[in-house]
């Protein structure tokens, strides 16, 4: 592991104000690579599972991933590990932009913050230099503003800020951390950790070189995959974006917080109705660190403001309103990026509030008399406010939609659509088997890491992608294809999903965007390319069957934390309401068939089988022990799991 010599590991207490510097253990990296793999053991060993989440107990990890800051192409990411506040569980959030290499070049690849700062502070990274400086005057102010006055006291526009807004600040559970133009680590409430410890940014510059151990192997394999990248660009187009994956969407959308797409909607013709605000020239090219594609540059012209770059939940508030705008869906998104929210649980949670005061659950004695309806712009923006600044009604959603739901009670918990407590992202209401099989089992019960198997249904024939040779998966999952080339039945859904954790693991833990590696049919980066630049950066002798052992291992261990914390099969499912409503005519034309739980359960039970869990989702003691974690097995037994 000879390029990870050379970096360190900041330890910082913030109730004392004391900083540590340590030499990373080599063998920590062998076993558990980088990013979402170092902060989970982290996690295990240092975080007990009764630790509450907005305590000064309560760590907040920052890891770089094994490649971040080399030349390997979108290798730019760093994961931030945490007990959440909005779920109650052992989560993530990852981050791209410039931050995670810049922390890298710096001389350190992993933060870990405990205690809680006396007053507001912000901590200051500067090759060797660190310190905890005083952060009174950002106290409230928003993210950019923030980022904006740290660069002007650093006197130093290459520095590069993490930081929350007023939204973490009142630790609001579904707070982000936001970072340069719009790079957001948004979901489970990461903001309101790092508000809790009156934290307000991290300020980083760094000069120092990341040493690569096979420099002319690494780089030819970086120009590999370099030429494969033009496959993907096409894709970065504003008005193909909204025609091939917004006007989709739509058709699946959830409408409101139960609604389908009525008939007749305007939301059929959406990329038509906002053609007028796409830019087809985009006065620069924004992009993460080392990346050649720029998805940022997806620009749309809106009034009085002509450089806006949406990403790809940015939509959201269009459905969850009810609001066929684009100009309003990013207003509302930039309200999110400032405040510091999480803009999927937010509008999430917008949507919650007006379904219940229709059905009459919620009324105005408990609106602050506003009138809750779908449609109205402005109320948005003030429910928005509400929720960052917990004022009001907006204190109650502040929480997330499953709190909320258990404080408004009235019947409020039969129509809170959630997994392991964790909102649904608005544009998908209608699952086909394989998403549903991925979304019920993902360790952070998302999409995050769901790849062209079990993205919906509009990427036309998977046999042409095979035939070109962009398809992520092995030769032996061709079988599916052949039978269902939308892959839209039950047959391989735990398959699928096993497979692709294992891919979505090496991507993680090496810090390459997912883009890149499958989230679009064009898989510009496949499993032996990561391996490929895994061997070449560290000199590991690592093969396919090492590489899916470790990320079986970050993957079990992480399930195993959460164990802990009573998470077990009934957990492991979707939403009711998606097993009882049936496909509308739109879902129907595009293959989508009804979920139905029996064939559900009889892939959940296949895909524990394949990890080695028992019928509840406990891991077994042979497959811990298979995997090295006898300490993780010695500890379920002595608190009687196993």
């Amino acid at each position: 592991m000879s390029h990870r010599g050379e970096a360190a590991a900041l330890e910082i207490d913030l109730s004392v104000g004391q900083i540590d510097k340590k030499q990373n253990d080599p063998k920590l990296y062998e076993t558990y690579l980088g990013g979402k793999g170092i902060g989970t053991k982290l996690l295990w060993d240092k975080v007990p599972p009764e630790t509450a989440p907005l305590s000064p107990e309560n760590l907040l990890i920052f890891t770089t991933c094994l490649l971040t800051g080399t030349p390997a192409p979108t290798a730019n990411r760093a994961c931030i590990s945490y007990k959440s506040p909005q779920i109650n569980l052992f989560s993530y959030s990852y981050l791209g932009g410039f931050w995670p290499a810049e922390l890298r070049h710096a001389g350190y690849d992993t933060v870990v913050i405990s205690g809680k700062s006396p007053s507001p502070i912000y901590l200051w990274v500067d090759n060797d230099n660190v310190e905890i400086r005083d952060a009174s005057r950002l106290w409230g102010k928003d993210t950019r503003e923030t980022q904006k006055a740290l660069r002007e006291e650093l006197r130093n526009d290459k520095v590069q800020i993490v930081c929350i807004g007023p939204a973490g600040e009142n630790m609001v559970h579904m707070a982000s951390l936001e970072h340069g133009t719009n790079h957001s680590a948004s979901r489970t409430g990461i903001g309101a950790v790092m508000g809790s410890k009156n934290l307000k940014a991290i300020a980083v510059h760094g000069t120092k070189d990341v040493h690569i151990a096979m420099p002319t192997e690494f780089m030819e394999v970086c120009e590999h995959i370099l030429k494969r990248s033009e496959g993907i660009k096409k894709w970065f187009d504003i008005e193909r974006w909204c025609h091939d994956y917004v006007q989709p969407a739509c058709d699946t959308a959830c409408f409101g917080n139960e609604d389908e797409m009525p008939p007749g909607s305007e939301f059929e013709n959406y990329a038509e109705i906002n053609k007028d605000y796409l830019a087809r020239s985009p006065s620069r090219d924004p992009a993460c660190y080392n990346c050649s594609v720029s998805c940022p540059k997806l620009q749309v012209s809106l009034p009085e403001r002509t450089h806006f770059y949406p990403m790809c939940m940015s939509f959201a508030f269009s459905f969850a309103c009810k609001i066929p705008d684009l100009a309003f869906t990013l207003e509302c998104y930039e309200l999110c990026v400032r405040y510091g929210l999480d803009l999927v649980s937010t509008a999430k949670a917008l949507a919650f509030a007006i379904d219940l005061y229709q059905r009459g659950i919620l009324t105005k004695e408990d609106t602050d008399r506003l009138h809750l309806e779908y449609g109205n712009k402005e109320l948005a923006f003030i429910l928005i406010d509400k929720i960052a600044r917990r004022d009001g009604i907006g204190n109650v959603l502040a929480d997330g939609v499953y709190t909320a739901a258990k404080v408004i009670g009235k019947g409020a918990e039969e129509h809170a659509h959630l997994v392991k407590g964790l909102d649904l992202s608005p544009d998908f209401k209608r699952l086909k088997p394989s998403s549903a099989v991925f979304i019920a089992t993902s360790d952070r019960a998302d999409l995050h890491g769901c790849t062209c198997a079990t993205l919906p249904y509009t990427w036309g024939d998977r046999r042409e992608v095979l035939k070109d040779g962009w398809w992520l998966y092995p030769k032996e999952f061709e079988k599916y294809l052949e039978s269902d080339p939308e892959l839209m039945g039950w047959e391989g859904a735990a398959e699928l999903t096993y497979y692709t954790e294992h891919v979505r693991g090496l991507v993680d833990l090496a810090g390459v965007c997912w883009w890149w590696a499958g989230f679009w049919p064009y898989t510009v980066i496949k499993i032996d390319a990561i391996i490929a630049l895994i061997r070449y950066a560290t000199r590991m002798d690592i093969d396919e069957a090492g590489a899916i052992k470790i990320a079986e291992r970050v993957r079990t261990l992480h399930q195993a934390n959460n164990v802990r914390l009573g998470l077990r099969r009934k957990h492991d499912t979707i939403p009711a309401k998606l097993f009882r409503d049936e496909p509308t005519r739109h879902q129907k034309e595009m293959g989508l068939i009804k979920l139905e739980p029996k064939e559900f359960n009889k892939q959940l039970d296949k895909y524990y089988e394949l990890r080695g869990w028992n019928s509840e989702g406990i891991p077994t003691k042979e497959t811990l022990d298979k995997l090295d974690l006898g300490y993780v097995r010695h500890d379920l037994e002595r608190r009687g799991i196993l």
